[in-house]
Parts: structure tokens; sequence; C-alpha cells
């Protein structure tokens, strides 16, 4: 199954990064990854992958290397704590906790980026922007974790198909 998540992780990340999307509509679609993947695997499996997603987002990006590590890590660890409160099987769940893990992301990259660069980082437009993702994410959170859900089932079912046939064959 992690292989899966690989390559569904990656067109995520193409999807995302390279497909332009409007600046009012733009969703974190890798969040989401990273939430979905804590919610269906192994911690170990969730950490492994927002490592390897993280270090191809900061060498993509011009963050201060180690920042989206640490935001894709936080994704994960914010949901593997948010998992014993919230039942994230229902809407509303979805969307709370979709919301304090992108408001503990803010919070660790405002922290980080104060650490590291000596000007301010924190300006208005970078703070509505924020906050216009941060909703887009949290609202459309549902849609998008059943989506990803889907996915996963028709992979399965794939699979499934092919054993079949090759015990079958043999």
């Amino acid at each position: 199954m992690w292989f899966f998540y690989l390559i569904l992780g990656f067109f995520l990340f193409f999807l995302q990064h390279l497909i332009p999307f409007p600046a009012d509509l733009r969703l974190d679609l890798l969040t989401l990854f990273m939430v979905f993947v804590s919610l269906r695997t192994d911690f170990i499996v969730a950490v492994v992958l927002a490592l390897l997603f993280g270090l191809i987002l900061d060498c993509y990006g011009l963050a201060p290397l180690g920042l989206q590590s640490a935001l894709s890590l936080t994704a994960v660890v914010a949901t593997a704590l948010l998992r014993r409160r919230l039942n994230f099987l229902y809407v509303l769940p979805q969307i709370a906790g979709v919301a304090v893990i992108m408001l503990l992301q803010g919070l660790v990259m405002v922290g980080l980026l104060h650490l590291l660069l000596p000007v301010p980082v924190v300006y208005p437009a970078m703070l509505r922007q924020a906050c216009l993702q941060l909703g887009v994410t949290a609202l459309s959170s549902p849609i998008v974790l059943g989506l990803f859900a889907l996915l996963e089932k028709g992979w399965r079912r794939c699979l499934r198909r092919k054993s079949r046939r090759s015990v079958g064959e043999g």
C-alpha cells in the first residue's frame, strides 16, 4: 500500500505546484494527503512519507531548508494526537481537525521563520492569504479525503483482481 501513497503523493505534488490555481482557491493538497496517510497507515510510514515529501518541497521551494519537512511532520504528529480526540469519519470533525492542523502548521512556520530570518515575516497580505488557504482547505477536506479513500479502494480492488488472475493462471 505504501507504493500507492508514494504515487499519489507525487501526483499531488505536481498537481499543486505545477498547475496554476487561483490565489483564493488554493488548496493545501499535501497537508490533506499527510492527514489521510496518518489516518490510514502506521505512524512510521506516515513519518517517512512526510520527511520524503517535505524534503522534495524544501528542494523545490525558496523557503529555508527544513521548513516544509517540519510542516509535514507537524501535520502527521497533529493528526496522530487529534485522532484520539476527534472522529475523522464525520464531516465536522474533519473540518475542525484540518483547521487545527493548519493553524499549528502556521504557528510552526512563523516560529521557524522568526528564528531563521532576521526580517519580520508576518505581513497582512501573507496573513490574509494564509487564512484564505486555511478556510478553503479545511472546508474542502471532507471532499478531498473522500476522494483519496475512493482512490485507495480502487487501488485495492485492482490489486485483488491481479492477484486472483495470477492464482487462477498458475
